[in-house]
């Protein structure tokens, strides 16, 4: 059975307070994995929605963003736990040029399930943001560049279990040249491979503009060729997403020549057959 590695309890915008993080919130979530025929469900809000991580970055987004207590999350979601839900505890965990000791302290001292690590920002620019979007002063070729040398920094870091939505700038804006892609993949895939870390096939792309999963499918033939191990998540902001279209992700994996998928569990993992 598979495990959903990548989910929201509510949308980015919404309030992350004492109403969002209660039992009667995390049911739903509960519920929809196991209608989905999941082993569990994963719990994964963002880092830049805590107080805790305000000093990390001046950016304006950020500091607008970080109103709400890390103590609360860790306790209701622990509070689940408890009581037999099927649930793993996680946080989804930028990296920053700068700033990224702050995210690193703040998540030190609790046994967190998994921490993903995530890459939303270029030059001050968001790649997945409209409002402050990184393609409105940044050039193609040189966004999909200073992505990937802030994918593979943060991958080489050893701070994450799983890294999120690899190509994530191709929902938001142009593709670069096919010799930028083409090193950007090769690049990505060997970053990983030399972190030992884990990467997420997500569903979230089928929703989003590329209407594709991430990673595409010769990017996912790459990790397999390197032996990069992987997961399967779908980025869920709401109940009826959880463990969207894993079909689809499956069958990605498989065409790529993957047999099993990763469960992360205390930060180990566990190899899962496929297929």
């Amino acid at each position: 059975m598979l495990t959903d590695h990548h989910t929201h309890l509510r949308p980015d915008d919404d309030p992350l307070d004492e109403e969002a993080l209660s039992v009667e919130t995390i049911v739903p979530h509960v519920a929809a994995a196991m209608d989905r025929g999941l082993e569990a469900v994963a719990i994964t809000e963002h880092i830049y929605r805590f107080r805790v991580a305000k000093p990390a970055w001046a950016h304006e987004y950020w500091q607008t963003q970080t109103q709400w207590d890390l103590d609360a999350y860790w306790e209701a979601l622990s509070e689940a736990k408890s009581i037999g839900f099927p649930i793993r505890i996680g946080i989804e965990c930028d990296w920053l040029p700068e700033g990224q000791e702050v995210l690193v302290a703040a998540l030190r001292g609790r046994p967190w399930d998994l921490i993903l690590g995530s890459v939303h920002w270029v030059d001050e620019g968001a790649v997945d943001y409209d409002l402050y979007s990184a393609f409105d002063h940044i050039d193609t070729e040189a966004l999909w560049q200073g992505y990937v040398d802030r994918y593979t920094r943060a991958a080489l870091s050893g701070q994450f279990d799983v890294m999120t939505h690899s190509d994530l700038p191709k929902s938001f804006g142009p593709l670069p040249s096919t010799a930028t892609l083409d090193w950007a993949y090769d690049t990505i895939a060997d970053a990983l491979k030399q972190a030992n870390v884990c990467v997420e096939i997500s569903t979230s792309g089928l929703r989003k503009p590329a209407q594709e999963l991430y990673p595409a499918q010769p990017l996912l033939e790459r990790y397999y060729a390197r032996g990069v191990p992987i997961v399967i998540s779908s980025d869920a902001h709401e109940p009826a997403h959880i463990g969207f279209a894993f079909d689809q992700a499956v069958q990605a994996a498989v065409d790529a020549g993957y047999s099993e998928v990763m469960d992360i569990k205390g930060r180990d993992r566990r190899a899962v057959p496929i297929g």
